[in-house]
């Protein structure tokens, strides 16, 4: 960071130094340059012909969101409908947990936006129309991984990235808020990356941090971002004093916008609420080599890495630490390496296009309209598809409704963990004793739950202390045999999936 006596540096001296020729438009650029002239001969030189490159970012996301046109799958999926519908009743964001028996914290929807969409989508369209918002959200994302990589790179690096990126994605590209959390994530990596080149602040994330922290609960990544970013500016010296301090404005406003949402401050420390109770849950474990999506990842990583290895010249600091920040999170969970692809993609495409010819094609008409021509028919194919397809979700023991149906109101329930968004979303009669929103039990709970799943010494206590009366447990699972042999519980119904017991009366 400089003093403040010396001004902004050149667009071409901020730009990515890969050891290549810089260009001006992975600087200051603030978006795709649309209605320019067509392509000169040099834009036209290609593997392929003009017009399949530009058809290649939109062909990428139309097979995305095809792929991901399925059924509601995903066990939270229905928990999140029910607090859209609790929403919409009660205009209530913070009290009570409703559902459970054995929460002991507070309930507070910091997930609203995203909850009361689908609670509207689920009233008028049912359950096709909720399935389908996972298009939707899967289209969100590769648009605005188009529209950060491409003004960085040529057609096919950007199309490319963005195709890394979304396998990257895959393993967490499930219906629930924390989709548009990848979107917001690439288009702040963005934003902040333009703010490097430009010392411009981007204001517009402000607001943006709101409708986030209104969304999911990774909205504290934006603010992230922005630091890790300001940071890089100052070690880069790119910028004045005077003009870093203005762009430092922009994350401390945000966190003042999140702090100002319907949940209240308290949003502000909701993202240390899991802290305690993710070493009992799948994804917040470390990523496998054995999961498609991290391979995809370190692959992008790689690249970058081995560019800049091979580079006469250090890369911008502020590449550097948002590249480390990517690593770092997709290090740390399997949940967050889709965070990590988000933010490493707009930084990939600029360091791949330094390895390709420097007349890349300029942003026309033509390929606007085909990329998000060819979304909107994936949309389309996805809303045709899956009336027939979406009827029914497949996760949930829907072939148990009958006499599930017929317990009395307020029966508490032992149930498999997986289960218990569904039977709060279909079943308002009974009381789970857990579900997904493991930030409203106690640590304790989980852990005696779990170890009432395998029948571990003393889960008999968890029986005792829950007062449940039924159990809806997974087949197979060495509970319910213990039920069955050592406490004489007896099965009302087997599903396909699932077991209904009844204690002994």
């Amino acid at each position: 960071m400089t003093s403040d006596t010396r001004g902004t540096a050149p667009a071409a001296e901020l730009a990515p130094d890969t050891g290549l020729e810089n260009d001006p438009d992975t600087g200051p650029v603030d978006g795709p340059v649309v209605g320019g002239p067509e392509p000169t001969p040099h834009g036209r030189r290609g593997p392929l012909p003009l017009g399949v490159r530009q058809a290649l970012p939109g062909l990428v996301i139309l097979v995305a969101v095809v792929q991901i046109a399925r059924p509601v799958g995903d066990p939270d999926t229905f928990w999140h409908l029910a607090a859209g519908d609790r929403l919409r009743e009660t205009w209530t964001f913070n009290g009570p947990d409703p559902w459970s028996t054995m929460s002991t914290q507070p309930w507070r929807l910091h997930e609203w936006l995203p909850e009361l969409l689908m609670s509207v989508v689920q009233q008028f369209l049912g359950l096709p129309g909720v399935a389908w918002l996972l298009p939707l959200g899967g289209a969100a994302i590769g648009l605005t991984l188009w529209r950060a990589t491409r003004p960085r790179a040529s057609l096919l690096a950007s199309a490319a990235v963005t195709s890394v990126a979304l396998v990257a994605m895959s393993q967490s590209l499930s219906l629930r808020p924390h989709l548009l959390s990848f979107a917001f994530a690439v288009a702040f990596t963005a934003a902040w990356l333009r703010s490097a080149a430009d010392a411009r602040p981007r204001w517009w994330l402000v607001p943006v941090t709101w409708v986030w922290a209104c969304t999911h609960g990774m909205w504290f990544f934006g603010v992230v971002i922005g630091v890790v970013a300001l940071l890089g500016i100052a070690l880069d010296r790119a910028v004045t004093r005077r003009q870093w301090l203005r762009l430092a404005l922009v994350p401390l406003a945000s966190l003042a916008a999140a702090a100002v949402t319907p949940t209240g401050p308290e949003l502000l420390l909701s993202p240390f609420a899991v802290n305690e109770t993710t070493q009992y849950i799948e994804e917040w474990m470390p990523p496998s080599l054995r999961q498609p999506g991290f391979l995809a990842f370190l692959a992008l990583a790689g690249a970058v890495v081995l560019v800049w290895a091979r580079a006469r010249h250090r890369a911008r600091w502020t590449d550097i630490l948002l590249v480390g920040l990517a690593i770092g999170l997709a290090l740390l969970y399997s949940r967050t390496v889709a965070v990590g692809a988000a933010v490493i993609a707009p930084v990939a495409a600029a360091t791949i296009q330094g390895l390709l010819p420097p007349d890349r094609e300029p942003v026309t008409r033509r390929e606007v309209g085909l990329t998000v021509g060819l979304a909107a028919l994936g949309l389309l194919v996805a809303a045709l598809i899956l009336p027939t397809r979406a009827a029914v979700p497949t996760w949930g023991a829907n072939d148990l409704d009958t006499p599930l149906s017929a317990l009395p109101q307020g029966t508490v329930v032992c149930n498999d963990y997986g289960v218990g968004g569904w039977l709060i979303w279909r079943h308002p009669n009974v009381r789970p004793t857990i579900d997904g929103r493991v930030e409203v039990y106690a640590t304790g709970h989980v852990k005696e739950h779990l170890d009432f799943e395998r029948a571990a010494p003393a889960w008999q206590a968890y029986v005792r202390r829950t007062g449940c009366t039924y159990a809806l447990l997974t087949k197979g699972q060495p509970v319910i045999e213990a039920l069955t042999e050592q406490a004489q519980w007896t099965v009302v119904q087997r599903g396909s999936e699932y077991v209904l017991l009844r204690a002994p009366r």
